[in-house]
């Protein structure tokens, strides 16, 4: 027993004793063969380095949205009244100036007739004054003493007042009259109608009906300062905007931005953004969510692994040769895809992405890129 059990242990301590030759070995090979190394033997470091080829990538970025009526008001009544006829219902379908509910008008027709009656006798008592005032000028001063000229010109000045008193007075009983028609302001659908005829009502009422306008419709959502910066502030065709749906289902129109608000949230450190949608069948309800998706495609970019920028207070950059010299290169990152990022590829000719983990202490060193990488 005791012998098998020398067996045993010879033949493990065979095994580490082997492991540890082969990691020595590959240590060995690699410290030897690496840059660093290299660069102590006053040899050019051989790096792998390519051209990074131009991509065209969709990033399409996600958002919680809430949908939001561009109107939405209670409709009241200018004047007070009773209401003598309605002439829409709940959930009713309306065009801007459809009239909506009629106040009783007996008053308000007695009041514009009499502000009419009272036109027509101002321009009666204008036009005779003014008459008068010509004769008497044409007179002349011989037939006319300049007192009673005085007095025909103050005559026609105060018919001309009056007039225009009147005048007035016939608009202010008109718009009244108008005022007992309540109408839609603008295109929308209403709700539930709180009133009913015979009811007074007066610019004080509430519960009376609401009118909500679904098409167009707004989502808003909110970004980063940043991320409006890089992706918004400009109009940018390649940029495109959809909804999904509560139910997965991805909206039938694209959507446009429209504006974003002027200051940023302090609590939320955030810049909320409306976008506005077709709605035509009423799908998008004012207050309900939807994941808004923004779409770009860029043009001349290269995707890089995050791991491979290095971050610094004045920007990102990465490890390149240039003509053969190991520098760092400011990048501007454009996006994410895929846990990689979607890089602006402004690289010129001479410049190659190093492909490799790389010490810092290489920067500045002249390298040699491996001959498979030039080829590419």
């Amino acid at each position: 027993m005791k012998i098998k059990n020398k067996r045993v242990v010879g033949r493990v301590a065979g095994m580490i004793l082997f492991i540890a030759v082969l990691n020595i070995g590959y240590w060995a090979y690699h410290h030897i063969h690496s840059p660093i190394s290299a660069m102590y033997r006053g040899e050019a470091a051989e790096i792998a380095a390519l051209k990074p080829e131009n991509q065209r990538v969709t990033v399409t970025n996600r958002y919680i949205g809430q949908v939001e009526a561009i109107n939405q008001i209670e409709i009241v009544p200018y004047i007070s009244g009773y209401i003598t006829e309605i002439k829409a219902q709940g959930g009713q379908t309306v065009k801007k100036g459809d009239v909506l509910a009629i106040l009783k008008q007996e008053e308000y027709i007695a009041a514009l007739a009499e502000a009419t009656a009272a036109v027509a006798a101002a321009e009666a008592d204008y036009d005779n004054a003014l008459t008068t005032y010509n004769r008497m000028q044409k007179a002349g001063p011989r037939a006319v003493s300049p007192l009673d000229l005085d007095n025909a010109k103050a005559a026609y000045l105060t018919a001309e007042a009056d007039l225009q008193k009147s005048r007035a007075g016939e608009l202010s009983a008109r718009t009244d009259l108008e005022y007992t028609y309540l109408k839609a302001p603008f295109d929308g659908v209403l709700g539930n109608i709180g009133v009913s005829v015979g009811e007074y009502v007066s610019p004080q009422s509430t519960n009376i009906m609401e009118l909500v306008q679904y098409n167009p419709i707004r989502v808003v959502f909110s970004v980063t300062d940043k991320e409006y910066l890089n992706h918004l502030q400009a109009v940018d065709k390649n940029l495109k905007i959809g909804l999904k749906l509560a139910n997965g289902e991805i909206y039938d129109y694209e959507g446009k931005i429209v504006y974003a608000a002027n200051v940023i949230d302090k609590q939320t450190d955030s810049l909320a953004v409306y976008a506005e949608f077709a709605n035509p069948d009423k799908t998008l309800m004012p207050n309900a969510y939807a994941e808004l998706l923004l779409e770009r495609t860029y043009d001349n970019v290269f995707l890089l692994d995050k791991n491979r920028i290095v971050l610094k207070p004045e920007g990102d950059f990465v490890y390149v040769t240039d003509n053969n010299v190991v520098i760092e290169h400011k990048v501007t990152v454009l996006g994410d895809y895929n846990n990689q990022y979607v890089i602006k590829n402004d690289f010129p000719p001479e410049m190659f992405l190093i492909e490799e983990n790389i010490e810092p202490s290489l920067l500045g060193q002249t390298v040699k890129i491996k001959d498979s990488q030039v080829e590419k």
